[in-house]
């Protein structure tokens, strides 16, 4: 009724307007002459939510528009009067569908010259800035989330039928850190992390963009790198593409996850130090503080070092404080844990307050956490999939444990945990009051670095496995959509 109300009102001073010279982007339709397009329409994904922000400026020249249409895909959502230069489109969107949204401005029955673009539906996640973490770099500012090939989810995503695509695009179309390692080629480094970087920003360079580098060669694997250290030729392979990914970043706002397992340089160091010296057996812990400060010295970058899991490392806070300090945390804005391990949320943000308050100690005070929670929305400890003890039998990588087949499954199974956000302290998470003080204090973000939706990780085949996906989301726990907590 208001909005009728509003054109009635208009068609009786559309003859008085007719009369006004018009400016170069008025355009004629019909008899006497329509407003031009609207300026600089803008639509970007809200954080949390399952909506679209539209936002524009007024058509310059005359005639002045009396209202405003908002259309998707050419179908008009919603009219607002001439004050109104935004719009939150909440209704009638699909998730991972890729719309057209237009503005129009109208004075009476005539209409002007629509402004358009194009906005996929992707999961922009909430990154609320703590009030007990204020420096925060990831907080406070929109990431990007990459929406192309090189990402597996979104590559084996794409083919599927539209059916398939609309059950599993919240695992295609959620933020995800993506792998860059040796299986990027030296000469490829920068062109594909400048993809990346340029796919997640989506022409707007402000976005933050998030990656895991993973390059160090031997790590894992056949040639794990307690088995043998890298030759004096991967040396300077792996130091050729850091110099490419950082080439690459410039002076964008990137954060890294650098070197996913990187409690690996302890058992590096333990195999070799007796055999080739202590300096030759914290080559791989040299590497890396080489990178960390590399990466580092971009104007725009952050950086964690990862150090394992605080199952993995049997709760020592002081041995991994260590060794991130022999791994050049120095440079770094703090740590990463949990990736490839599915422990327990309120167990790593715990430990991520002891090993900073270690770091403290060795006069690096002031680091902060970041934590995977891809998949670990029903935790398990590493010692629940491999006892101690003489019947201990094989090892069982965390990784290998398939996805749950209900909620609440009571042998260890992978779910996917909290989305990525910076809202580590929201009740949703069913964390306890102390806890969500711990985090919102000492973690500047949960994230998802870890691939459930991959057979093993990825070790078993970086082809996006249908099966595994559906699994995992008919056991999410979590939604994606939620409103921040300061």
């Amino acid at each position: 009724m208001r909005t009728r109300l509003i054109r009635l009102l208009a068609l009786g001073v559309v003859a008085a307007l007719m009369a006004l010279p018009t400016g170069p982007d008025a355009t004629a339709a019909g008899p006497g002459v329509t407003p031009g397009p609207p300026k600089q329409l803008h639509t970007t994904v809200v954080p949390g939510r399952q909506a679209i922000e539209v936002t524009w400026s007024a058509p310059t020249g005359l005639p002045t528009p009396l209202l405003y249409d908002v259309m998707l895909d050419g179908v008009v959502v919603a009219t607002v009067p001439l004050t109104t230069t935004s719009y939150t489109i909440t209704s009638g969107l699909e998730l991972g569908h890729t719309y057209d949204v237009a503005v129009r401005g109208t004075i009476g029955i005539a209409t002007g010259k629509a402004a358009s673009t194009e906005q996929t539906l992707y999961i922009a996640p909430v990154t609320t800035v703590q009030d007990a973490n204020p420096s925060n770099p990831l907080a406070g500012r929109e990431w990007g989330v990459y929406l192309g090939l090189q990402d597996p989810a979104y590559n084996g995503w794409a083919k599927l039928g539209q059916a398939a695509q609309d059950e599993l695009a919240p695992i295609a179309m959620i933020h995800k850190a993506k792998f860059f390692g040796k299986w990027v080629a030296d000469s490829q480094a920068d062109d594909l992390t400048r993809q990346y970087i340029d796919n997640a920003q989506d022409g707007d360079p402000t976005r933050l963009t998030i990656m895991t580098l993973f390059r160090m060669f031997p790590w894992e694997g056949e040639a794990r790198i307690d088995k043998r250290l890298p030759t004096e030729a991967e040396q300077a392979s792996y130091k050729t593409f850091v110099r490419g990914v950082a080439r690459a970043i410039d002076d964008n706002p990137v954060a890294v996850v650098l070197q996913p397992d990187g409690y690996f340089v302890k058992k590096a160091f333990e195999a070799y130090a007796d055999k080739l010296g202590r300096k030759q057996a914290l080559l791989p812990a040299r590497l890396l503080k080489w990178t960390s400060k590399t990466l580092s010295a971009q104007p725009h970058t952050t950086v964690y070092v990862d150090m394992g899991s605080e199952d993995w490392a049997l709760g020592d806070a002081a041995t991994v404080a260590k060794w991130l300090k022999l791994s050049g945390v120095e440079f770094a804005r703090g740590f990463s844990m949990n990736v490839s391990h599915k422990n327990y949320l309120d167990r790593e943000i715990n430990f991520a307050k002891e090993v900073s308050q270690q770091l403290a100690d060795l006069g690096l005070p002031g680091k902060h956490a970041v934590l995977d929670t891809s998949d670990n929305g029903q935790p398990f400890a590493g010692s629940e999939i491999n006892p101690r003890g003489p019947h201990s039998g094989p090892y069982t990588a965390p990784g290998e444990i398939n996805p749950c087949t209900k909620k609440n499954q009571k042998n260890p199974c992978t779910a996917l945990g909290v989305p990525p956000t910076t809202d580590v302290d929201n009740p949703l998470w069913g964390l306890s009051a102390a806890d969500e003080a711990t985090a919102a204090k000492y973690v500047d973000a949960y994230l998802w670095v870890s691939r459930p939706w991959l057979p093993n990780q990825g070790t078993g085949g970086a082809k996006f496995d249908k099966g595994m996906a559906t699994r995992l989301l008919k056991t999410w726990e979590f939604s994606p959509y939620f409103t921040g907590t300061p």
